[in-house]
């Protein structure tokens, strides 16, 4: 049955499309346009009020679509005396020069279809461009999560029912892990027919989750980053496993106290554990967020806002070209196939 845009919801849906046209220095955002860069920085900024960790990451704009990444990380000391009676001073390279790869912005599409029903539902409410707009926003921003952390290769084009962590959109931050510094991603031992796992549980190497985080810091974290603000982030999982015992008890009301403060203060290891949405299960990355980067290139920012009366809709048409980045490779290590084996 089609569905009719009420006239209250197509003023106020009007309205919101010429807010952004008016913000863009356009007549009109029916017809595509390129985002100007001040609303572009405020959308950025609106991203990471909608999704956390985005607000611990880099997001980059650059000129270029392709060229050698920022790395802004610090891959060796660099204090020391000279002897100049002898030699000139001998300055130290900041940034892991030996570890530079390049990134490459290709376009992704954010493309939010609005369903008439909805709009009519939401006519009623005084902020409904607020709603709308934070809706558009909060879809992105989890997709930019979604896209680091299960982003697989980039498909001519995607198929989301048969990847629907969004695997086929681009390579997110453990991809290029896997790909580019393979030294750095523990696997765990191979049981046979090709399948890795990384055994938790008496019987094995690592008897805790923590002594394998431990392990991960100390044999594979260069030196100089292992007190850089490092963090363990994983899926929600890894958490439940380890801390569900303290918590799946009857304890008197200090006690319940304490595993509470303990539980709040969650820790891998010695690091601060963070769980982060989409983050895949039976995984653990260690390294500070500021070392995990999405690169956007200025002037491909595009947008249209246009109805689908076809299809009972409006549709957001927004893309822009971008890539998922690791500064430092030497200052992450992905642990992945986690198994308790109690």
């Amino acid at each position: 049955m089609s569905v009719v845009l009420q006239p209250a919801a197509r003023q106020l849906f009007n309205s919101y499309r010429a807010d952004v046209a008016r913000a863009n220095g356009v007549e009109s955002a029916i017809e595509t346009f390129a985002v100007l860069p001040a609303p572009t920085q405020k959308i950025i900024q609106a991203y990471q009020q909608q999704a956390d960790f985005l607000k611990l990451i880099n997001i980059w704009p650059v000129d270029n679509g392709k060229g050698e990444k920022i790395s802004l990380s610090i891959g060796t000391s660099i204090a020391g005396n000279t002897n100049t009676n002898v030699q000139p001073r001998q300055p130290t390279a900041v940034g892991n020069l030996d570890l530079l790869d390049e990134y490459d912005c290709t376009q992704t599409n954010y493309d939010v279809a609005m369903k008439w029903l909805l709009l009519n539902a939401w006519r009623h409410f005084p902020d409904f461009k607020k709603k709308l707009q934070e809706m558009v926003i909060r879809a992105i921003a989890l997709d930019k999560l979604c896209i680091g952390f299960n982003g697989l290769f980039r498909a001519p084009t995607s198929d989301r029912a048969a990847n629907p962590l969004l695997q086929d959109v681009k390579k997110g931050w453990l991809q290029k892990i896997r790909e580019k510094a393979p030294e750095q991603h523990y696997k765990g031992e191979d049981v046979g027919g090709g399948v890795f796992k990384t055994l938790i549980g008496a019987a094995h190497e690592f008897k805790t989750v923590d002594a394998l985080v431990e392990f991960g810091i100390e044999e594979y974290i260069a030196e100089q980053h292992r007190e850089s603000g490092l963090v363990a982030i994983c899926g929600r999982g890894i958490l439940s496993d380890k801390y569900l015992p303290l918590l799946n008890v009857i304890q008197d009301p200090t006690e319940q106290i304490a595993a509470r403060i303990i539980y709040a203060n969650k820790q891998l290891g010695t690091l601060p554990a963070m769980y982060v949405p989409k983050f895949p299960a039976k995984t653990i990355l260690i390294t500070s967020p500021d070392n995990l980067s999405i690169y956007i290139q200025n002037g491909t920012f595009n947008r249209s806002i246009v109805d689908q009366p076809e299809w009972d809709r409006a549709v957001d048409f927004q893309s822009i070209n971008e890539d998922y980045v690791v500064e430092d490779y030497t200052k992450c290590l992905l642990i992945e196939n986690i198994e308790l084996d109690n």
